[in-house]
């Protein structure tokens, strides 16, 4: 693509002698450009994308783009006020608008966004509608299916992938962290989804009152006859609600003042000439978070034409999602569930849905990831503790921390030793196997299917690998008494 094409949509003029420069492609990290390719310095939080700017001409940079004055470059150079949001632009220049021929679905929120856009996607699907999926667990474009490395991809990656995409629908999480670092600019939404707020990630957005205002700026990207799909329970989804209404576009509400549709046990209902009409949201997937999370596939669903019995029908169908309340029996009759809850919130969910079942003893095992929000920490302990008969304390990723670092909070969260102290992870889930019997619930949480960052004791990958692993020596030392 020649030069000024590129960057037209920037606003930026390209001299004569550059116009017809040819890029070949883009890049923020120096280390992969190549020849004809744009360097665009983006001033990160560990490092400064300016400090490689000649590196990048060494390695072949044609142009570079970046926020700073600077004079005398071997190359052309182009300031502009937000690098951030030039690559993005940038990416979905260089590769055509690969969304603009799509259905483009965002779904944010704390907690739900993955279940709801399994749902989501797989209600679709069952309509013969195909779906491209971006977020926690996964990457899905034409019925292939990769793991994620992040919950909303930087836009180079995801314009590139996208690019390749035959789908008819795109569904995407959308992060705050995705937002505020502007890696969806220049995305216009069909529908925004939104499934609650609370405390989470205070460690970036330092406040609730950031990191609302994060989640509220995917709405700014509806396009003008698009529609918002909002959970209203609380105060934030409320005010979200008005927010998106003082900006002249669609919004359905769930739950809120004012809402067309209530949610009632595991039913949604709403009025149409004075009578009331429910919908029956049951799926494999139990517990009111999910109510609500599939209450907002099913209004998606709705505005995007589908009949309502036919939407009810797919979710009864719907089989889980990964790493979200996955089921695993002990041979002693006791249930293990694995689960990315790593909120109070989300474990007062879990944790009130296992109580549904009506286990004789609920076993909890969680952790705490280092360098993170460590204001949510004792409310999780107490969660915990209130719900649980035992709560057992140990490593999720150390982030940067030394296990002796981690440790050392982890004892200090059990002052009062309201939980047991496992600091290896596999060590704990063994404990937990170890005191678990018939009608008992051992409730994992925290990383879902994610690998573990570090080496522990038992040689396994994942949480749900070493319940494999424990229920094998099991069975092995059965065959050899």
């Amino acid at each position: 693509m020649n030069l000024d094409l590129l960057l037209k949509p920037l606003g930026i003029t390209v001299s004569d002698k550059d116009q017809s420069l040819v890029i070949n492609g883009l890049s923020f990290d120096s280390s992969k450009i190549d020849k004809h390719f744009i360097f665009i310095a983006i001033a990160g939080t560990n490092t400064d994308g300016h400090l490689f700017i000649n590196d990048a001409i060494k390695n072949g940079a044609a142009a570079i783009i970046g926020e700073k004055d600077i004079q005398d470059l071997a190359v052309p150079y182009f300031k502009v006020p937000n690098a951030r949001k030039a690559l993005a632009v940038l990416a979905s220049t260089f590769h055509h608008n690969p969304t603009q021929n799509k259905i483009m679905i965002g779904i944010t929120g704390t907690n739900g966004k993955t279940t709801t856009s399994y749902m989501l996607k797989h209600i679709l699907e069952s309509h013969g509608i195909s779906c491209a999926l971006f977020g926690s667990v996964s990457t899905v474009i034409n019925g292939f299916e990769n793991t994620s490395t992040h919950t909303t991809l930087d836009p180079l990656t995801f314009h590139q992938l996208l690019s390749f995409s035959h789908d008819e629908v795109v569904i995407m999480e959308v992060s705050s962290h995705g937002l505020t670092q502007f890696r969806v600019e220049g995305i216009e939404f069909d529908y925004c989804i939104f499934t609650n707020l609370e405390p989470e990630h205070l460690d970036y957005h330092q406040n609730m009152e950031s990191y609302y205002l994060a989640k509220q700026s995917l709405f700014d990207h509806l396009n003008l006859n698009g529609v918002a799909i909002v959970n209203s329970v609380t105060e934030w989804g409320e005010r979200l609600s008005s927010y998106v209404s003082s900006k002249n576009k669609n919004v359905l509400k769930v739950n809120g003042k004012d809402s067309a549709y209530f949610i009632s046990g595991e039913e949604l209902l709403t009025t149409s000439n004075s009578e009331t009409i429910s919908y029956p949201l049951t799926t494999c997937m139990r517990g009111q978070h999910n109510v609500e999370n599939a209450s907002l596939a099913f209004l998606t669903s709705i505005s995007l034409g589908l009949e309502p019995s036919s939407i009810v029908e797919a979710l009864t169908n719907f089989e889980g999602v990964p790493g979200r309340f996955q089921l695993f029996s002990h041979p002693s009759g006791a249930n293990f569930v694995i689960d990315y809850a790593h909120t109070s919130n989300a474990f007062y969910h879990i944790l009130d849905t296992v109580h549904s079942y009506k286990p004789r003893k609920i076993i909890h095992v969680f952790g705490f990831r280092g360098n993170r929000d460590v204001q949510k920490r004792k409310n999780m302990i107490d969660i915990s503790t209130s719900n649980c008969d035992v709560s057992i304390l140990t490593f999720d990723d150390l982030n940067g921390l030394t296990p002796d670092q981690m440790i050392n909070e982890l004892t200090q969260l059990n002052l009062q030793n309201k939980c047991i102290v496992i600091p290896d992870r596999t060590l704990a889930i063994q404990h937990a196997w170890e005191l678990a019997h018939d009608q008992d619930w051992v409730v994992i949480t925290g990383k879902g299917i994610e690998d573990y960052q570090q080496t522990f004791s038992l040689p396994t990958k994942s949480d749900m690998d070493t319940l494999h692993f424990l229920n094998h020596s099991l069975s092995f030392q059965k065959e050899h008494l």
